[in-house]
């Protein structure tokens, strides 16, 4: 069994066959409850709903300066996958992975090379090492640790590996025997850094489009193009969502044209026109344009949306205006500045206070939403 932990590419690299066992002991309260805090913030998206976290932790490891332990998942239906991780003495520093010893590598017939392998979805991913620690061989790429930077966890150097069209990073201890695979790909987390905060603050949410209760505790911010046929699902999800969380939530539109997509930009901007118009006429331009996705070509963009400003009875005057006013594209080109100050990378994405949510999720939409809602947040 797999969760949705870490995202498609990297949800196969899980953990080193070849992982240390060591005795777990239970963590205090305080310090699980900061992890799994950290945890949930980080990846709860990715969780089914109603899933259970805890923590189980080994002050000692074979690295020293290092803890090592396990956040255990454990869905509603009862199926359980334990994570590893090691962190930094103080809690402060936390990568998830688990730690693997090349002295219990194979010896091959090449003198001087040991071989190991990565647990894949499919099969075993094979790595080979060197004597000394110092060379790797990944895939088709031979990988020199003497590159790799001190990293902020006592004893591990940093550096990363291909795979396919993805960078993955990879630590080597630095006597070259200890190796993490770090199989989320964000690298060494501050676990006492509210990413979610820090988003927010990132965000403007004056003068854009929204639905629901204005004075909600929790805002969906919804990062969007017009063009992407996921996004047409996101969309869909919308009416359902907002009434299952009647008067808890508020939803938010932000413009993310994508480059390779010809008509999202002509669309964002016609959008913002719409909008200037009223809240209401947005959303009723914003279903009409998703709704006929399919029909809109870049060449009938233009008289496309004039013909929906039309139809909605939106001044056409101002609406040609608008649509020839520079200052609209800016301010498009601006939200898709912020979505990447955060992070965002895809559409759509769901930012529900400040917890990223990928794709037309539903179930990752509902997660982050309990979650927030329960914070009283």
């Amino acid at each position: 069994m797999r969760f949705r932990l870490f995202g498609v590419a990297l949800l196969a690299l899980t953990l080193f066959t070849i992982g240390i066992a060591i005795p777990a002991s239970a963590a205090s309260a305080d310090e699980s409850a900061r992890l799994v805090k950290f945890f949930q913030n980080r990846f709860g998206t990715n969780l089914p709903p109603g899933t259970e976290i805890t923590v189980k932790i080994d002050k000692t490891s074979a690295l020293k300066g290092l803890q090592s332990g396990n956040f255990v998942i454990k869905t509603s239906d009862g199926q359980t996958q334990d994570v590893a991780f090691v962190a930094s003495e103080d809690g402060k520093y936390v990568l998830v992975g688990s730690l693997g010893d090349t002295k219990k590598f194979e010896d091959t017939p090449i003198k001087g090379l040991k071989k190991g392998s990565i647990p894949m979805a499919r099969g075993e991913f094979p790595i080979f090492v060197s004597a000394d620690g110092q060379h790797m061989i990944v895939g088709n790429e031979i990988v020199s640790t003497k590159s790799f930077k001190e990293s902020k966890l006592p004893g591990l150097k940093e550096g990363k590996f291909n795979m396919g069209n993805r960078e993955v990073p990879l630590f080597v201890s630095t006597s070259g025997q200890y190796l993490i695979l770090d199989v989320t790909g964000g690298g060494i987390y501050d676990s006492t850094i509210d990413p979610h905060k820090e988003a927010m603050e990132k965000i403007s949410l004056e003068n854009v489009p929204t639905k629901g209760a204005e004075e909600a505790t929790v805002t969906v911010v919804e990062y969007s193009d017009f063009q992407c046929p996921f996004c047409k699902r996101g969309k869909d999800m919308l009416p359902e969502l907002l009434k299952t969380y009647d008067g808890k939530i508020k939803i938010a539109y932000k413009q993310l044209p994508l480059r390779n997509h010809n008509w999202a930009m002509p669309a964002a901007i016609a959008s913002v026109c719409a909008y200037q118009q009223g809240n209401d006429k947005f959303w009723e331009f914003h279903d009409m344009v998703f709704d006929n996705q399919k029909e809109i070509k870049l060449e009938n963009s233009e008289e496309t949306f004039k013909g929906y400003a039309k139809d909605l009875g939106l001044d056409p005057k101002k609406f040609d205006a608008c649509l020839a006013d520079e200052a609209v594209a800016t301010r498009v080109n601006s939200e898709v500045e912020e979505a990447i100050s955060i992070g965002v990378q895809s559409t759509p994405t769901f930012v529900v206070n400040g917890m990223i949510v990928q794709g037309a999720n539903p179930d990752g939409l509902k997660s982050a939403i309990d979650l927030k809602l329960s914070e009283g947040s």
